[in-house]
């Protein structure tokens, strides 16, 4: 036991450091399973660094947004409060036929048709002329005097007029 009291007399530096980090083992229970399982440890440590980084990137996406709906709010007030203004002054654009009654809409609607109809009888009309012409102009070289080709020569189109 003499030379226990030697060695401290001897080195006062270690005695020193190791009375606290004897106490910081007292202290802090997991810092001497650190020293004692070292692998354990730095596995530890990674998923802590993983945990924290993870945490850390949840609260600054959290006040990106927060920061972007702040500078956006005043935007949306505006756009709010210039929609609540001029909602009166203009009604909404409505199809000019929903203002009329139904028997009025369907009027419109067969006079629509008719004048369609009409439209499609002129042109199934001058179809039928060019489709002569071209046909008068194929076979007047074979014959010797020109003559104009009747109803019954011309060709017949899937287009039928009623």
């Amino acid at each position: 036991m003499g030379h226990w009291h030697l060695r401290l007399a001897i080195n006062p530096l270690q005695t020193a450091l190791d009375r606290w980090l004897q106490s910081l083992a007292d202290s802090y229970p997991a810092l001497s399973w650190m020293v004692a399982h070292p692998v354990w440890a730095i596995i530890s440590l990674l998923v802590v660094l993983a945990i924290v980084q993870i945490l850390l990137g949840w609260i600054s996406s959290g006040i990106r947004h927060l920061l972007f709906s702040i500078v956006k709010s005043p935007y949306s007030l505006v756009k709010w409060l210039l929609g609540q203004t001029t909602a009166p002054l203009s009604p909404p654009k409505r199809n000019k036929l929903s203002f009329h009654k139904p028997s009025e809409r369907v009027s419109t609607l067969l006079r629509r048709l008719d004048h369609l109809h009409q439209e499609q009888e002129t042109l199934i009309l001058e179809l039928k002329t060019i489709l002569s012409h071209k046909d008068a102009e194929l076979h007047a070289p074979e014959a010797s005097s020109p003559s104009s080709i009747s109803e019954s020569e011309t060709p017949t189109s899937k287009i039928s007029s009623s």
